[in-house]
């Protein structure tokens, strides 16, 4: 906890604009602090161990780090301490890509170092942020534990790739395809699994492979829906629901109630992806959304704990909260990447309505469940519960 408060302490002095201290060797910015919330987050709800809380630092130099040698550095030691041998290759991978980014640069500035960027360190930093996400698993019958801290690392350094410079179509097409397939797949295998800890484990890979697809929007908008992903697959590491939870703090977990932070965070995504004018592959975020509620709807078993029904009251609340939440946490982080991200969306706080989502044109694209259309949300959540129904017969 206490790198979360930590980061949210430096949250609230960025809110008007970035800083630099030792000459841009640590860089202090929305994403720092998104990184350092969710990190500390993540490590409560792990059980405390050297492994870990090596982690935690290499992911915390990361993220602080303005050299790229730093970064790489980081990105290296939080993999490397990962107990399976896929993540450490993924973490070879993010740390040639920085690499070969500082090698063909003018600088390993962070900040100077644009001209680096090349496909070929592009494919390295999304390959191995997608194994980070589980991508190899999908080929696995019985996926190992997800390391989450591992899965933030790799989304993290795809994040930073904004500091240095914009993406071209090619490197976003790649993205979405990667992360989208990996969201959908990952969401199907969760709605199929028999045990609440196997649909778990592949929840989480599909929320880290939903980010993925958010991030290749290239947006504010992408950006802000890769936040509360991230908060939302935060608060289910939190509540892990697996081990029993009551019926409604269950379904307020899934995201199916209009209103809390995961059907915001499934929204978002959605929006993002419509925002950048792709309707085709919003349809596939809303399915994952879908398949993820159902599978997350069988899970609920057993006699809830206190620790389930607190974290589901929080995501509650934080959801109610989203417009202030876009305006503190997400509007700081879109805007200090603002270098590299394209201009196909943004998601902007808007009274009553809750938020909204503005196409390149500035022209609503999306709307979130605000009090003139939470009737007509209420039907995914509705639709999700009465699936849940019918497979198991209850």
């Amino acid at each position: 906890m206490v790198t979360t408060l930590g980061g949210g302490v430096m949250l609230s002095r960025i809110q008007r604009q970035s800083f630099t201290v030792l000459n841009g060797l640590i860089v202090i910015d929305g994403l720092s602090c998104l990184v350092l919330i969710t990190a500390g987050l993540l490590v409560v709800s792990i059980p405390a161990r050297w492994r870990r809380l090596g982690q935690l630092a290499g992911l915390g130099i990361a993220a602080l780090s303005g050299h790229l040698a730093g970064l790489a550095s980081g990105l290296l030691v939080a993999m490397a301490l990962s107990e399976r041998w896929r993540t450490r290759s993924a973490g070879l991978m993010l740390a040639a890509g920085y690499a070969l980014i500082g090698f063909t640069a003018a600088s390993w500035r962070l900040a100077a170092s644009g001209d680096g960027l090349n496909s070929l360190s592009f494919i390295l930093l999304l390959a191995g942020a997608s194994i980070a996400a589980g991508a190899l698993d999908l080929a696995v019958k019985e996926p190992a534990p997800f390391d989450s801290l591992a899965a933030l690392a790799g989304l993290a350094a795809m994040l930073r790739l904004f500091s240095i410079g914009p993406w071209n179509l090619g490197w976003q097409l790649a993205t979405l395809l990667v992360g989208g397939a990996l969201a959908i797949s990952a969401a199907w295998h969760a709605a199929g699994a028999s045990e609440a800890i196997e649909a778990e484990t592949w929840l989480q890979r599909s929320l880290s492979g939903l980010s993925l697809t958010a991030i290749g929007c290239a947006s504010p908008a992408g950006v802000a829906a890769v936040g509360l992903l991230l908060l939302h697959l935060a608060l289910r590491r939190l509540a892990q629901p697996a081990a029993g939870v009551t019926p409604w703090a269950g379904w307020l977990l899934a995201g199916a109630v209009p209103g809390t932070l995961g059907f915001i965070a499934f929204w978002s995504a959605s929006a993002a992806i419509m925002a950048a004018g792709i309707p085709a592959l919003a349809v596939v975020a809303w399915a994952t959304a879908l398949l993820g509620m159902l599978a997350a709807g069988r899970q609920i078993h057993g006699t809830g704990q206190w620790r389930s029904t607190t974290v589901a009251l929080a995501g509650l609340a934080l959801g109610i909260a989203s417009p202030a939440l876009a305006r503190w946490l997400l509007r700081p982080l879109s805007d200090h990447l603002q270098g590299g991200l394209t201009p196909y969306g943004t998601i902007e706080p808007w009274g009553w309505t809750g938020l909204l989502a503005l196409d390149a044109g500035s022209r609503s694209s999306a709307t979130a469940p605000g009090l003139a259309l939470l009737a007509l949300m209420v039907l995914i959540g509705a639709l999700a519960w009465l699936i849940n129904r019918w497979h198991t017969g209850r």
